[in-house]
């Protein structure tokens, strides 16, 4: 992939906001940062997994940095959780490389359809945090389901999970927010460099929305834009998880996943309703 100057300097900026919003937010960078991509750049859906999930690690990694000085990373259950998330990115990277670049975007504006209606209803169904339960042993079988739901949405879709996994922590295991959002990322380490490592040794057997051949060059110097800048952004959105009231942010990240997604939908939808029929037997 041939970038000019001012399209590494809008890559770079992509992964600075990506990075903020999934350390403030705790629904990894790549929620912002393919759909951001795909506008910019067009359909490229394999290749923007590819880089993305390596900008995870290091968003990840800037966020659980932050959060280990607060206390909130909780560690009988990060551990589980870890282990079975990066079983099942290996799983969701090897379904997503069946699919063709343009459905696969559609499948993700799916995603990000129901991550805007779920980020919408969290705001207008605002509570506060409960007590959370305290450290007793390992909770095992928390960490393993919320672990396989989140690692197998990271693989599939070059996410960092989280988006599944705050809310189920949230709900199933009664964490704070910022637990949750401490927990997840720290367990996003693991689950995200496991599946960029499969996603990228992959990639050279993958095709682009046009039928060109993708290169591990072009995923890897795509994460080499984005990872740096998105570094930072995590260690700053991490910070700002202790700082800022986030209702605000959070509409507004709800409208632009909105509007992301139906795009998404529309550029590959006609093309995932036929391979879903063809799947069902109708055609």
């Amino acid at each position: 992939m041939n970038w000019t100057f001012t399209q590494m300097q809008l890559i770079v900026v992509i992964g600075l906001v990506g990075g903020t919003l999934g350390g403030l937010l705790g629904l990894g960078g790549s929620v912002f940062i393919i759909p951001a991509l795909t506008l910019l750049f067009g359909t490229n859906q394999h290749l923007y997994q590819a880089g993305a999930l390596v900008a995870n690690v290091f968003v990840a990694t800037a966020a659980t940095l932050r959060h280990r000085h607060r206390g909130t990373i909780r560690k009988d259950i990060v551990p589980t959780m870890a282990a079975a998330a990066a079983v099942s990115a290996v799983c969701g990277v090897w379904l997503s490389n069946q699919i063709a670049p343009k459905p696969l975007a559609a499948v993700f504006g799916l995603f990000l359809s129901y991550a805007s209606i779920a980020e919408f209803i969290g705001i207008v169904r605002r509570r506060e945090d409960p007590e959370p339960p305290p450290v007793a042993g390992r909770r095992t079988a928390l960490g393993v389901s919320v672990g396989l739901v989140g690692g197998f949405a990271s693989g599939l879709l070059g996410i960092g999970g989280g988006a599944l996994m705050v809310p189920l922590l949230r709900r199933f295991g009664k964490l704070s927010i910022r637990q949750a959002v401490a927990s997840s990322a720290a367990a996003m380490i693991v689950a995200c460099s496991i599946g960029a490592i499969a996603k990228n040794v992959s990639v050279n057997d993958l095709l682009d929305a046009d039928g060109t051949p993708l290169s591990i060059a072009s995923s890897i110097y795509l994460a080499a834009l984005l990872s740096p800048s998105a570094m930072l952004g995590g260690a700053i959105g991490a910070s700002l998880v202790y700082r800022l009231p986030v209702v605000a942010i959070r509409a507004v990240l709800s409208m632009l996943l909105a509007f992301a997604g139906v795009r998404m939908i529309l550029t590959g939808g006609g093309e995932l309703w036929i391979q879903v029929r063809a799947l069902v037997g109708f055609e």
